[in-house]
């Protein structure tokens, strides 16, 4: 016969191994939403664009409009129809529950048409910022918020007297 102290004790580690077990699978899920979204913006955004069906769902919601696979696919193959040579760094990356969170830089040469402006040649270096939101395994929701003025800045869109408040 076992004493209180005892099957209290059988609890408890009981209740340790299960909060362990938990702690190892959100462990899991983050380190593969982090691989995933490696993969997309350094493989992805240089043009490997056939993984966005592994990666986003078809009812993908990109800064609450409906885009579905199509959604990301066609901004990045317009961004290097502009910016060829883009590059990206990411410089934070950290997962929450269901969600991800990245900040990154990408940079490359305005030697083709963006955005509506004809190529300049010039250089730039443009922050991005994302939020994910993933469910049954793909992206469903997608917060994004980029330095267009900086972009439209550098490539000479919009003269150096204007400037960011």
């Amino acid at each position: 016969m076992t004493s209180a102290a005892e099957r209290e004790s059988a609890d408890q580690d009981s209740a340790d191994q299960d909060r362990a077990d938990q702690d190892s699978a959100d462990q899991d899920r983050a380190e593969r939403y982090m691989q995933i979204a490696r993969q997309w913006f350094t493989e992805g955004w240089t043009g490997d664009l056939a993984m966005a069906d592994v990666i986003f769902s078809e009812d993908l919601r990109t800064n609450g409009v409906h885009v579905g696979v199509a959604g990301p696919v066609g901004r990045i193959a317009d961004r290097l129809a502009g910016f060829p040579d883009l590059s990206t760094s990411i410089e934070d990356m950290f997962v929450s529950g269901d969600k991800l969170a990245v900040t990154l830089i990408w940079r490359g040469n305005h030697t083709g048409s963006y955005g509506g402006v004809a190529a300049t040649g010039k250089h730039v270096e443009v922050r991005d910022t994302a939020i994910w939101h993933f469910g049954d395994g793909k992206v469903i929701e997608i917060l994004t918020l980029q330095d267009q003025f900086g972009i439209l800045k550098q490539i000479g869109y919009l003269p150096e007297s204007v400037y960011a408040v």
